[in-house]
């Protein structure tokens, strides 16, 4: 049977007992301990045995008094920002007593002297002789934030580690984010993601024999998006009060990422998922599903978007987007998906006109090219759209599309849209203006139009074009769908006045 850890890290006990106070104050990440991947261990190279770098004593009795001078700052703040929360009279002010200069530096010194050996990720070392109560110490560096797994494993027979994970703030508080401490040789790991900055393993031997030893090292994955960790509900990212339009990825096939939105008007709330075709990436490779308040449901990768009603004012609705472990869906580290979610988009007054002194080519002249041309203009297009949530609220920089083509290949017949955009003010509105330019004309019609009193026989040469609106943010919403794919367009290139009689 396993003996007690009475040599267990003393700053490390300390982090456990503190934990749910970083969680609360959201100030420096915390590594769970979790069973080991293969995987992991596997992708980590080789590496040549080092020296057991042996940290003094003293470290460790500021390492314990520096952890717990964080406990009270962080249980303090806690403590406030739940008083904040629960709208209750303010909380008395604590006073924490900070660590003087003096022995920020002292401890600075001592973190960087006793662990000075710095090691490189991904990489696997091999250490041996270790013996009862010996702590070694290593450093190693992220230049960003990444998701990373560091390991303790293949201890020999008779040996018992215990692996801490430190981050240094460079102002003498080496923060614990996290220990594993299994029984006997069993491997030890901690997983989750971290800000840029130095890092500490701290490996405590609990037990030993002669010959003693173990590999160790960390694994760093950089693939990540910019809302991470939110790799479970209760670390949902907190999306702000508009209809959000985010990229993500998967960093691996296990990754979930959980979002939430706050519908602080009692607004109606959109969400959709599309994919990032640039990276790769295909609908089908993505699950996404919502909380209907007591499971996950299933949004179906055939539906463009969903509203969902009301959930009430400062009613929460709650997302998470996953990969498809389907074998005809492979995951792909660099496949990106599109989020859509926050207040569903309301369509106000869309509109795409010509000129207001163009001379229309009626309905009945309209028996050449591909048929009746519902916009008409010579030189420029003008375009509109203002786009609100369901209580009326402006949503401001969303982006409203008018798809345009301009000149249909009479021979093929195929569209190639144009893509014209601008972003919504402040009052939920967004415009602009196309240019068309001049044009020969593909086809060519003659009409009668009666204006102040005469007879006007014209003949007027033309293109033939299409356009659709479409947002940017939320896929489904605007003019031209499934049922009518777009509105038709007559580039007007030269007309001419055949005769005129008064009528």
């Amino acid at each position: 049977m396993k003996s007690k850890k009475n040599l267990m890290l003393g700053a490390a006990m300390a982090a456990s007992c503190f934990v749910s106070a970083f969680a609360l104050a959201e100030q420096y990440p915390h590594l769970a301990a979790q069973a080991l991947q293969p995987s992991v261990k596997q992708a980590l190279k080789s590496s040549a045995k080092i020296a057991a770098n042996k940290a003094p004593t003293a470290l460790k009795q500021q390492l314990r008094a520096g952890a717990q001078s964080k406990k009270a700052v962080f249980a303090a703040k806690a403590k406030a920002d739940s008083v904040v929360e629960d709208n209750t009279a303010p909380a008395p002010v604590t006073q924490v007593q900070k660590a003087t200069a003096k022995q920020a530096a002292a401890v600075q010194a001592a973190l960087v002297q006793g662990c000075e050996t710095t090691l490189d990720v991904n990489a696997l070392y091999t250490i041996t002789g270790v013996q009862t109560g010996d702590l070694l110490c290593y450093h190693f560096n992220l230049p960003k934030k990444a998701r990373i797994n560091a390991l303790l494993v293949s201890q020999t027979a008779g040996t018992d580690m215990s692996l801490t994970l430190f981050q240094d703030d460079g102002q003498g508080n080496p923060l614990p984010l996290g220990t594993s401490n299994n029984p006997g040789t069993a491997d030890e790991s901690l997983g989750g993601v971290v800000p840029a900055g130095d890092y500490y393993w701290f490996m405590e031997a609990n037990a030993a024999v002669q010959g003693s030893g173990f590999q160790f090292g960390v694994a760093v994955d950089t693939n990540l998006d910019a809302f991470e960790p939110n790799d479970t509900p209760d670390t949902a990212f907190k999306l702000p009060d508009t209809l959000n339009y985010i990229s993500g990825n998967a960093d691996s096939l296990d990754d979930v990422d959980y979002f939430d939105f706050t519908a602080v008007r009692g607004q109606s709330v959109g969400i959709a998922l599309t994919a990032d075709a640039a990276s790769g990436s295909a609908r089908g490779k993505w699950i996404l599903e919502r909380f209907d308040g007591a499971q996950w449901v299933t949004v179906g990768a055939n539906v463009l978007s969903t509203s969902i009603p009301s959930p009430g004012v400062g009613g929460v609705v709650k997302v998470r987007v996953r990969p498809n472990q389907h074998p005809n869906e492979p995951w792909s580290a660099t496949g990106k998906y599109n989020l859509s979610l926050g207040s569903s988009p309301r369509v106000n007054s869309p509109d795409v006109k010509g000129e207001a002194n163009v001379l229309r080519i009626p309905f009945s002249a309209s028996n050449v090219g591909y048929g009746y041309m519902t916009t008409q203009a010579y030189r420029d297009l003008t375009w509109t759209m203002g786009l609100s949530d369901s209580t009326g609220a402006p949503l401001v920089g969303l982006h409203p599309i008018v798809y345009l083509d301009q000149h249909i290949n009479p021979d093929t017949g195929n569209i190639v849209y144009k893509a014209y955009s601008a972003a919504t003010d402040s009052s939920g509105q967004a415009s602009g203006t196309i240019n068309v330019g001049t044009c020969s004309g593909d086809f060519q019609t003659t009409f009668v139009d009666y204006a102040q009193g005469y007879k006007n026989t014209w003949r007027s040469d033309f293109n033939y074009g299409v356009w659709r609106m479409e947002v940017l943010e939320y896929p489904g919403i605007g003019v031209g769908g499934d049922n009518v794919e777009y509105v038709s367009f007559g580039h007007l290139c030269k007309q001419t006045l055949l005769s005129s009689t008064k009528s």
